[in-house]
């Protein structure tokens, strides 16, 4: 069974777009959107625990970025209940265990980060959640 970040992103962006409120998940970087919220799977950082118990630990970081266009007379209100919402239900969702299956052992969702970004003429507030995902491997 592999474990990489090829089988585990896919496991991940599958889990996203199948949450209601989100309009849709890639699982690389873009520069447009279709639908909002949207959200951008990202792989941030590995590493390894090797020889310290019957199983190895390979580690997974993964950054899920929500953006929501900031435009109109309301958009700082639009924008904040959206990502509310999106990150409340990352949290829920990734806090369960085994919640991708054969893909990891579990998934720790990390603090968010909020920011805005602009992208060519567009602006988005966007929220970023860590998503560390761990993986126990025996040793043969």
């Amino acid at each position: 069974m592999p474990t990489d970040f090829k089988t585990i992103r896919a496991s991940i962006v599958a889990k996203i777009n199948g949450i209601d409120d989100v309009g849709i998940c890639y699982g690389y970087d873009k520069s447009t959107f279709e639908k909002y919220p949207a959200v951008v799977v990202v792989p941030s950082d590995n590493e390894a625990d090797y020889g310290s118990s019957t199983n190895d630990k390979v580690v997974f970081v993964f950054k899920a970025r929500i953006y929501y266009l900031f435009k109109g007379e309301t958009a700082g209100a639009d924008a904040e209940t959206a990502l509310e919402t999106i990150v409340d239900e990352l949290l829920s969702t990734f806090r369960e265990r085994n919640v991708l299956g054969d893909a990891c052992d579990w998934v720790e969702p990390t603090p968010s980060i909020w920011e805005y970004e602009v992208r060519g003429e567009a602006v988005y507030r966007i929220a970023e959640v860590g998503l560390k995902c761990v993986k126990y491997v025996s040793i043969t």
